[in-house]
Parts: C-alpha cells; sequence; structure tokens
C-alpha cells in the first residue's frame, strides 16, 4: 500500500504529533508498506529552522542538515520526505495559521505535481492539529482520486468557537460580528463538510467519534499510543520525601499554550506551601505565564523543551506529573496523550481534566483529578499530593497496555487503511 501523509509537524522535531507518526510510520513500513510524508522543514516550537537547529532539541539533530538542502529527504525509518514551504511564523495565532496555510498549500501543490500517475498513492492521510492540513489532504484524495483518511486529534471544529480563535488572531483587523459568524459557523461548517466526504475521520476519544457521528461522520477511535520502549523502562518511583516533611514537586512537560491553561496552575500553587511547579516546554503562553509567576511569586520554574537526559533529570526530581486542559466543553470530550505515557511508567497523575479524561484517571486509579479553571480545586488536589505520597494502581499501567499502546494502536490503523482501499 502506497500511502501519502499530510502533517505540518514532522521528525526530526519533538512533540505528542511527531512521536505517533514516527512510531506508526515505523510500524507501517516494516510491515511492508510505502509511504511518502509532505511536511515542512523542521522548525517548531521555533520560527524557522534555523532556530530550530540552534535549539537544544535541534542541536541533537544536526546530522540531518545535510539532507535537508534539497526538496526530498529520507526519513529515520526507510520513509521518504517530501519538504514543503512554510512561513516564518511567530508567537501570535495569526502568524502561525498563515505558517499552516502555507505549509499545506505548498503540500497540496507538491502532491499535485510529483505524485501522479504511477506515483500515485493509494491512500492519503492527514493529521491535525494544523487545520489547514485537513483540507489539503481533502483536496488531494478528491483530485488524485483516492481515499481521504483524516486524523483529528483534538476537538476540531467544536475548539475554534469554544476558545475564541478567529477573534484572537484577527480581532484587531476584523469587526467583531465578521470574527463571530466566521469562528461560529463558516470555518466549522466548512471543516465538517470536509469530514463527511472523508473516508474514515480518525479521532482518539470515545466521547469525540460519538459527537462526530451524530453529525453524520464515519468516525473511528485510535487512542494515542505509548511505545514499546516506554512500557518497558523502569517504572517510575516518586522522589523520596523526609519522614514528616510535607510537600510536592509537579512536572508538567508539553506545550505551554492557550488551551492548557496553566495560568491557572500556577495561581493554586502560589496558594499551597509546599508545593513546587516545573513547567518545562515552550508554546505561545510562556511568556504570559512567567510574568504571571513572577508577579504571585508563585514557586514555578521554566525550562525549555528538552529531551534525552536532560528530561529524564526532571523526572528525577519529580514526585507526581501534570495533565492540563482549559476549562471549555470540547476539551471534555479530549484526553492528552502524556496522560497515557504517565500511567503506563506509573507515575502520579494530577489532573486538571473534565470528561473521558477524568474519567480515565479516576476508574483506574491514576492520581487525582481537579476541575479545570477552578483554582481551588487544583489548590486541593495539591494538598492532597503534598500531605502524602500519591501512588497510581497496576490497573492504569495495564489499562494503557491494552487500550493505548503503540501495538494496538498500529494494528487498528494498518486495518482502517486497508479497509479503505478496498
Amino acid at each position: 500500500m502506497r500511502i501519502l501523509l499530510l502533517s505540518h509537524y514532522y521528525w526530526p522535531e519533538v512533540g505528542a504529533p511527531q512521536r505517533r507518526w514516527s512510531t506508526m510510520v515505523s510500524h507501517l513500513i516494516a510491515n511492508g508498506h510505502e509511504i511518502v510524508v509532505a511536511a515542512p522543514h523542521p522548525h517548531y516550537p521555533y520560527t524557522r529552522r534555523d532556530e530550530f537547529f540552534g535549539s537544544r532539541v535541534g542541536h541533537r539533530r544536526r546530522r540531518v542538515r545535510a539532507r535537508l538542502g534539497g526538496t526530498w529527504e529520507d526519513g529515520e525509518h526507510g520513509e521518504k520526505i517530501i519538504r514543503v514551504p512554510y512561513l516564518h511564523s511567530g508567537a501570535s495565532m495569526a502568524r502561525q495559521m498563515l505558517d499552516q496555510t502555507v505549509a499545506a498549500s505548498g503540500a497540496l501543490s507538491t502532491a499535485l505535481r510529483r505524485l501522479q500517475g504511477p506515483h500515485r498513492p493509494d491512500v492519503v492521510v492527514s493529521t491535525t492539529p494544523a487545520l489547514p492540513t485537513l483540507l489539503a489532504g481533502d483536496l488531494v484524495s478528491r483530485i488524485l482520486r483516492v481515499p481521504h483518511v483524516a486524523e483529528v486529534r483534538d476537538a476540531w471544529p467544536d475548539l475554534i468557537h469554544e476558545l475564541s480563535l478567529v477573534t484572537n488572531a484577527a480581532g484587531r483587523f476584523l469587526p467583531s460580528a465578521v470574527c463571530g459568524r466566521l469562528e461560529d459557523t463558516l470555518i466549522p461548517g466548512f471543516l465538517t463538510r470536509a469530514q463527511r466526504r472523508a473516508a474514515v475521520v480518525v479521532v482518539t476519544t470515545e466521547s469525540f467519534c460519538t459527537r462526530l457521528r451524530e453529525r453524520g461522520i464515519n468516525a473511528t477511535v485510535v487512542r494515542s499510543g505509548v511505545s514499546r520502549s516506554e512500557i518497558d523502562s523502569t517504572l517510575f518511583v516518586p522522589a523520596h520525601r523526609p519522614q514528616g516533611e510535607d510537600g510536592v514537586n509537579l512536572l508538567y512537560v508539553g506545550t505551554v499554550g492557550r488551551s492548557q491553561d496553566l495560568g491557572a496552575a500556577i495561581r493554586a500553587a502560589a496558594t499551597v506551601p509546599g508545593t513546587h511547579l516545573r513547567i518545562v516546554g515552550d508554546g505561545a503562553d510562556k511568556d504570559a505565564l512567567v510574568e504571571l509567576a513572577a508577579h504571585l511569586d508563585a514557586p514555578v520554574d521554566f525550562y525549555p523543551q528538552s529531551t534525552g537526559t536532560e528530561l529524564a533529570a526532571h523526572w528525577d526530581w519529580a514526585d507526581a506529573g501534570l495533565v492540563s486542559l482549559g476549562d471549555v466543553p470540547a476539551h471534555t470530550r479530549t484526553v492528552p496523550s502524556k496522560l497515557y505515557s504517565l500511567m503506563v511508567r506509573g507515575i502520579p497523575v494530577l489532573g486538571i481534566v473534565a470528561g473521558e479524561a477524568a474519567d480515565i484517571i479516576t476508574v483506574n486509579g491514576a492520581g487525582s483529578v481537579a476541575k479545570p479553571g477552578d483554582v481551588e480545586s487544583i489548590a486541593e488536589a495539591m494538598r492532597t499530593f503534598a500531605e502524602a505520597v500519591v501512588r497510581p494502581s497496576e490497573r492504569a499501567r495495564e489499562w494503557t497496555i491494552d487500550n493505548a499502546s503503540a501495538e494496538v494502536m498500529g494494528r487498528d490503523y494498518e486495518r482502517i487503511l486497508e479497509e479503505v482501499c478496498r
């Protein structure tokens, strides 16, 4: 099977989408499939690739520099990568959307120029969170007359309205009535029609799958998969706490953006003696959160995105992992992939989440849950961790292996691709 993958985020970048598709591509190629990936030159979370390769993450990946000069590149698993144009982005949502739109347009143009005739794929897979990539996949599949598998990792298009994305990105330039109509009806309607045209829409939660099926969309669930190395790694042992001493070291690793609403966790940490919070990662909200922590004199330290031994050192420091989402309805139908990584490694979870993610934590005894946006609820959960060592149930690890491992993810995805190509 010849598979064309359209993605705005890909190797050698690091992050949840990149890890997910690195695992998936490895599985599919090992089973004899051919994969071409159309993606921009690596630059996330920076504005350009020079910044990426100058970063701590990119510095370790300088070996790929020599292969980034041309249009084609060999991937780490044997896939072929078409590097498409992108726009030097920035912290603003408007610039990020322009970057994603330029890259999606480049992927569309490149696919139609280079993958016709004998090189035509059997199936096109598009993956969010970059929404223009979904539309590019829809157009490529219709022009080439091949099935489209649309992977929708978050609750799109619901989040467009709930996070006021158009207003935040273009509110300075457009009247509020225009922004409201775009984010309430026009853009969600456009994306929903593209989802209905897809052979199948792959989502990561049962609750959002149900929501899409109610709209007449052929949706199915493939949860984010934890890797075999995570499953086989030594189980996490919480940092030693001297007898009679309270306190908790909480670690957040991941995107530092608006969806995560880490400001609520910072406000809560400022009120709970003995709580220490580390935030490791980058994103559009980081500068504002640094200012907030300084203003509140909160016990919070910020670190850049890291991998390998540097990230391992952060986990050596931590007593528990923080998973956080903002208080919007669509997030009740979202499960951050980092939750599965914490559960399978036996790391206690403080989940500032609701809906399906909260149920997974509670039912499987993975840790404690706090209400998103509710500073007092978050502070109470922090006190629980500060006053006693929280040890997750073995059930949390077992559930993750059975439902959210890379083997399960790869097997389910391969079945879906074979079904749509019949």
